[in-house]
């Protein structure tokens, strides 16, 4: 993943990688977090951004679908069963994120992966006996890049607490 070297900033980073299908083309787009500062790259063009429009700058990558786009909910709501036994044709679009902290001495790595038909989102989490694929609410993404980051910017924080 792409680095960052921003003046005054130096050290750990936050990395994201997002790959997205839709419409039979597969996008793959880095992004690196340091500070105050961000930066997504794609085809080897590097656009720099303000880390507080994080998810604005996500949210215009992904499929161009309502559900997929959707801003973190107010509240959470539970959703429905296992898809249904046409899941496979309806799906439209997938969405893999990976969510790495890193510094020289270690790497915490999340990655979460979506499926979108024309109307649902559903989250799909590996396990022992195979993949959980679950319904999950609109927003879900959105919410799930917000956690996934703090939580990896809380890890280097305490990283570099330890470190010094």
């Amino acid at each position: 993943m792409e680095t960052i070297d921003a003046p005054g900033e130096q050290g750990p980073q936050v990395g994201l990688r997002l790959v997205t299908t839709y419409d039979d083309t597969t996008r793959r787009v880095d992004l690196a977090l340091r500070g105050s500062h961000g930066l997504l790259v794609e085809d080897g063009v590097a656009t720099p951004f303000p880390v507080e429009r994080l998810w604005p700058v996500v949210r215009d990558l992904l499929p161009p679908l309502e559900h997929l786009r959707a801003d973190p909910p107010s509240t959470r709501h539970r959703t429905g069963g296992p898809p249904g036994p046409t899941f496979v044709e309806d799906c439209r679009a997938s969405v893999v994120l990976a969510t790495v902290a890193g510094s020289a001495e270690s790497e915490h790595v999340s990655v979460r992966t979506w499926l979108a038909t024309g109307t649902e989102l559903w989250s799909v989490t590996p396990g022992a006996s195979g993949n959980d694929v679950r319904q999950a609410q609109p927003g879900s993404l959105a919410e799930l890049l917000v956690w996934d980051v703090t939580a990896a910017m809380e890890a280097l924080v305490r990283a570099l607490e330890a470190a010094s």
